[in-house]
This record gives C-alpha cells, structure tokens and sequence, in this order.
C-alpha cells in the first residue's frame, strides 16, 4: 500500500464522516444560487462593431502626408477606445437618448428615502440638476463596455439593458454619437484654423498694401526730378492728372466729413445747403416749416394723423435724398482711388523705362521686392483659408459603423450555466473546507481514523458505549467481570495486547525484564471515562494472570474506591504527605472484590497542590518498590491539561494511554495534550489514544453473539 493510496483513504474516510456537512453546503449553495438566477432581472448585451482608420481623412488631399507607424496606429485605436469610454461621450448618448428619465438609467430613489417617505418623515427631496446627470452617467457606464478586439482596427460597443431591443438601440446611438462627435471636432478644428487664417489674412492683406503704397509714394517723390531732368512730357502729364485726382479726393473726403457733423446735429438745412442741393433743400425746408407751424410757446404739442405722415414722409425723403448723396459720393471716390492706383502704376512703368540713376534703381527694386514677397505670402495664406473652408464644409468621420447591434435572442445575465458552474466550485470548496475545518479543527473526535490522523499515532482500543446498563453495577469497569465476551471487554484486550506489543518491541529501551512495566491512564480533559478505563485495564490484566496494581494518583479528585465500592480510611495522599506513619500502608491498600487486582486508593481531595507530592521522592520510591513487586503497575492521574500532576508522573511510565471522549473533546485540546506527554516522557515510551464511549452503529448490533460464538466454537 503506498502513502498515496492512505492519504486518499484518509480523505474518503473524512468525507464520509462529514457526509451531511458536505451535503448541506451544497443544498444552501444551490438553493443560493438558483434564488439568485430567479430574483435578478435579465439583461440582454448588444454589440455594434466600429472601424477605426488611423490615417487621418482629407477629401481635398486624398493620399495622407506620411504614413503611419504600428505603434502609432495601435497608439490611436487606444485612444479611440478611451474616447468611446470618456464621460463626454456617455453624457451625449444620455441628452439624444433622453436617458434621466428612463427608469432604468435614471437615477432612482433609495431605500431609506422611500422609507422616510412611506412613513412621512421626509418630503420628497430634489435632486439637483448635476447630480442627475452624474447619476444617470455612471448608472450608463456601468452597462457599458468598450473593447479593442485583439490588435486589429475593430472596437465593439456593447450595452446591457432589461430590454433586447433597448440594448441594441443604445449601442447604436453610442456609435453614431462617437462618429458625429468625432467629425464636430474635425469641423471645429477646421473653424478654428480659419479664424486664425482669417486674422492673418487681413494682416497680409494690409502688409501688401502697406508695401504697394511705399513703392508708390517713392515714385511719386522723384517725379519732379525725372520729369525735369529727362524732359518726359508722358511722366509730368500722368503726375498731374494725379495731383487733380488727389485734390478730389481730399474735397470728397472733406465734404463727406461735413455732410457727417450736419447729420450728427440733424441740421437738415444747413446739411442741404452744404451739398448745393436744391431739391435737398426744398424738402428741409418743408420739414422746417412744418415742425414750426406744428409747435408754440407752450411746447410740443400731440400730432394728429395726417400731420404725423406729412412729417414722417419728408423726413422719409430726407433719408432717401441723403443716403443716394452719400451713396454717389462714395462711388466717385472709389473711382478716383481706382483712377489714381492706375496712374501710380503707369507712372511707375514709365519711369522704370527710363535711364535711372543706379541708386534709385535700387531703391525701386528693394521696395517693389518688398512688395512680391508680401504679395506672395497673402496670396499663400488666401490659398490656404480657402482650403480650409472648404475642408470645413465637407469633413468626414475616421470611423464607420460597420456592424449595427442587433437585438440579442437570448440574456447574457444572468448565465445560468456559470452560475451553476461556478455553485458547485464554491459548493464543492467550501464542503470540503468545512468537512476539513470540522475533522481537525472544530468539534471532537468521532472515529479511530479520525484520532489517529489527529494524533499522528494509531488509535490502541475503541471502547464502544454501553445503552443497557445495569443500575446495581457500581462501574462500567464490572463489564470485564460480568461479561468477558462483550465488545467492551474485547476492546480493553485489544488495548491492553496493543500496549503488551509496545513493551515486546525489539528495539525498545525498556527496564529490565524483571521489573515490573508501568502505564499512565489519563485524558485532555476531565469527564473523559479515564478513571472506568484505568480499573477495566487493570482488571484485564489481572485476569490474564499478571500480577497487577493499580494506583489511585487523582489526588485533586480520587475516584477509583468508589468505582469498587470501598471506603478506605486514609489514601494515597496521606501517605505521600507523612510516609513514615507504619500503619498507614494498610490503611490505603486493597484488594478488587471482583478481581486479584491489588489496589492503592485515595480517601478524600486534596486541598493544597498536590504536584510537589508526585515528583517527590516518596512517590518515585513507591513505584519502585511496586514494580519489584508486580508485573504492571496501572496510574490513574488527573487530566493533563487542568492540572500538571501528570506531567511529573509521565516521566516514570513506560506508556501512556490517553483516553478520548467521543465527540467531546477539542481537538485543539487533544494537539496540546498530545504534545504535553511528549515533552514529559521518555523517547521509548508509547502513548496510546484510547477512543471511549463510542456510539455503535447498526451494523455492530451483533458483535456480542460474534465474540460469544466465536468463544463456544472454540
């Protein structure tokens, strides 16, 4: 047999014994489980599958300015990804979807409001408008899942929602709200650079001219010169029509400027007087008359209707005759600003046709430079407005919605089969855990298996219970006289031949032969049934033809003379107490009435500490002096945890029997004590678990017509 095959009995044998512990664990975990799956609402999942192309899209530019690496594609899918999952995103699905009053995503009311409600404490509280929202946003992530599928350029959006269709309705919304988001911020980006552009636009635009007007206002400084020097009648004519066209133009511009102070002060006359206008004038003056005959000392006075629309309707062509005045006046000076740029420019191809001094030459041509290059950088940033406006206008998304959620067929929560799979690992775990927990550390010791793996030491005797016993029998120990054929006889022979094996051992470090052997009888605890399996060996013993003693060493509560039915007058402790007193030897020895079993008993408890006593010198002699006498010398001591009497009598025994109480016992207790006698005996000496008062099972009811058979067959 290999050490596999105990330790797989062992195990059986402890699931055996805890076969109701494993059981119930397994009922409540299925019961826990399928009220689970009963009581939690359905969810469906839906998922919807978004292509994301890490090359940026340009209609107007179609092949992408530089190709994208792996890692910054991968780079970009992950952020698309974080994106998805942003609260931006959530919070845009919750506007379009209407998603605060839903009842499954909005936020809802908890228990102890509805409680304070439902009992009229508390009024119903408002929540304000954020914390709605907050609410509703994280009440959505949570039925949300945004993933990368592997390393490919895929995202699934899935949603879990009470209702198949609602899922699938939401992950669609999500998905069409990412891809508009994302082509709002391409247009906006776009907006933002035209903004810009259009600022640098107008500076190019006011540089250009800036640069123009130099090159002209330098030509027309050395016209007098050239025109004189050179005698070019061509350049003195263009630069005089340009001095008549400058003298307009300052005369329209002024006039403009007083036809603005005479409308600021609403001097309709003066302001048609100014313009040389007749017909201007006729109707100011119409005004004039009509707002005089209108008014008196007293005030203004109300206007009645007809008089109202005689003035509003020659204030009306006042209006009228004055915006065309002014509208003609602008037009001239456009034209006349048109007018003069042509002659500049003419002037200046005419004089770039004459022979020049080279330090004008170079002067023209740094500011003429000056002004290409101006030029050149308006039209570039004009190109590129436009560009951008365009870009604008048609921008399209870098994503697509490739496969739309679908509404899913079955729930995806719960999942019955893991939910059951995942019962019976925490069922089947926790029974074992639990039968474990209860065979080692919780409980007492309930069969021989059991004591033995405790222990670590094979279980010497089971001493069964006995249901029918007899109310004139002063002790169970009388079994092993009245009934030498019963199991509970049987089991104290099978203790007794264990430990008589223990002494024939080979390599044994034991007393001489002609020494008697001595055995200690005790228990963890008190009430363990040590003092009835103490006078059952000893009696065994003694009917086996071994010259016998047992000794009463309880002195905190001796017992064996009343499992006899003896009254000594003075026991055991007063001898220990005073071992001089010659009379005192016969006062504490006696004989078993049942059996040659010769006895040393105790009288009465000990009212002092009793452990200097057994470790003296007095009690060592008395052993010696019984083991010359006897075979074997039976202790009965007290438990070995209460009190440390037994300790100090262990170190004279050769074995130990430890009896245990079924199913009584700790089995922390029983460690402890275990590991107690070990530290107190010797290395040779044997202990030997005793397991008493054992419940028998039905199969063992016939055991005593087996041993009674067996013995009439012989």
């Amino acid at each position: 047999m290999t050490e596999q095959d105990i330790d797989l009995r062992a195990i059986a044998g402890i699931l055996r014994r805890h076969l109701s512990v494993v059981v119930t664990t397994f009922m409540v975990t299925f019961a826990l489980a399928t009220a689970f799956v009963v009581a939690v609402p359905s969810k469906y999942t839906a998922t919807a599958l978004i292509l994301v192309d890490p090359e940026p899209k340009n209609l107007l530019a179609p092949t992408p300015a530089f190709q994208t690496t792996s890692n910054s594609g991968s780079a970009r899918i992950d952020s698309e990804v974080e994106i998805l999952r942003s609260s931006a995103t959530a919070l845009a699905v919750i506007a379009t979807e209407d998603l605060i009053s839903d009842p499954e995503f909005g936020p809802t009311i908890s228990w102890a409001e509805k409680l304070r409600r439902a009992i009229g404490v508390a009024n119903a509280a408002t929540i304000a408008p954020h914390l709605l929202t907050a609410k509703t946003i994280a009440r959505f992530k949570t039925a949300v899942a945004i993933r990368r599928k592997g390393l490919t350029h895929l995202i699934s959006v899935s949603v879990s929602s009470q209702s198949p269709q609602r899922a699938a309705d939401l992950a669609n919304a999500m998905s069409r709200v990412y891809i508009q988001q994302q082509v709002n911020a391409k247009t906006s980006v776009s907006i933002n650079a035209r903004n810009v552009l259009n600022g640098q636009v107008d500076a190019a635009a006011q540089s250009l001219a800036d640069r123009e007007k130099a090159v002209d206002e330098f030509v027309v400084q050395i016209i007098p010169q050239l025109g004189a020097a050179q005698d070019n009648p061509d350049i003195t004519k263009l630069d005089l029509t340009l001095s008549r066209n400058a003298e307009k133009i300052a005369k329209i511009v002024s006039k403009r400027n007083t036809v603005d102070a005479f409308l600021g002060d609403q001097d309709w006359v003066g302001l048609a007087r100014s313009l040389d206008d007749a017909a201007l004038e006729n109707i100011a003056s119409q005004r004039a008359v009509l707002v005089k005959s209108l008014s008196g000392d007293s005030g203004p006075v109300v206007l009645d209707s007809d008089l109202g629309r005689q003035l509003a309707s020659l204030e009306a062509a006042l209006e009228q005759q004055i915006s065309q005045t002014q509208s003609g006046m602008t037009q001239t000076l456009v034209a006349l600003e048109q007018q003069s740029a042509a002659l500049r420019r003419d002037i200046r191809q005419s004089i770039l046709k004459t022979d020049l001094a080279p330090d004008v030459l170079a002067s023209i041509y740094a500011k003429r430079q000056n002004a290409n290059i101006a030029r050149a950088q308006y039209e570039t940033v004009l190109a590129r407005l436009q560009d951008v406006e365009t870009q604008s206008r048609i921008q399209i998304a870098d994503s697509r919605l490739v496969s739309p959620a679908l509404a899913p067929v079955a729930a995806s929560f719960p999942n019955k089969n893991l939910v059951f799979l995942a019962a019976f690992a925490v069922a089947s775990s926790l029974g074992l855990t639990l039968a474990f927990v209860k065979e080692f550390y919780v409980g007492g010791v309930t069969s021989p298996t059991q004591l033995s793996e405790l222990l670590q030491l094979p279980t010497a005797a089971v001493i069964p219970r006995q249901s029918h016993q007899n109310e004139d029998r002063l002790s169970m120990a009388e079994l092993v006289i009245d009934a030498p054929l019963s199991i509970y006889s049987e089991s104290l022979r099978k203790l007794r031949a264990s430990v008589d094996q223990s002494f024939r051992k080979p390599n044994s470090v034991l007393p001489k032969v002609s020494s008697g052997k001595v055995i200690l009888v005790t228990s963890a605890l008190p009430a363990e049934g040590k003092t009835t399996t103490a006078l059952s060996l000893a009696r065994t013993y003694a009917l086996a033809g071994s010259k016998t003693l047992l000794i009463d060493a309880d002195l905190r509560i001796p017992s064996v003379h009343r499992h006899v039915g003896l009254d000594p007058q003075a026991g055991i402790l007063a001898y220990l107490r005073n071992p001089s007193d010659p009379d005192l030897s016969r006062k504490f020895y006696a004989k078993d009435p049942a059996s040659p079993l010769a006895m040393i008993l105790g009288s009465s408890r000990s009212d002092t500490p009793t452990d200097q006593l057994l470790n003296s010198a007095t009690f060592e002699n008395l052993l010696s002096q019984a083991k010359e006498v006897f075979d074997i010398i039976i202790v009965d001591s007290p438990p070995v945890l209460p009190v440390v009497d037994a300790r100090y009598i262990a170190g004279y025994v050769d074995a130990v029997t430890l009896v245990v109480k079924w199913a009584a016992t700790s089995q922390g207790d029983l460690r402890t004590a275990r590991q107690t006698l070990r530290e107190a005996t010797r290395p040779e000496t044997g202990i030997f678990p005793v397991l008493t008062q054992t419940v028998m099972s039905a199969g063992d009811s016939g055991s005593d017509t087996y041993y009674s058979s067996y013995s009439a067959a012989i």
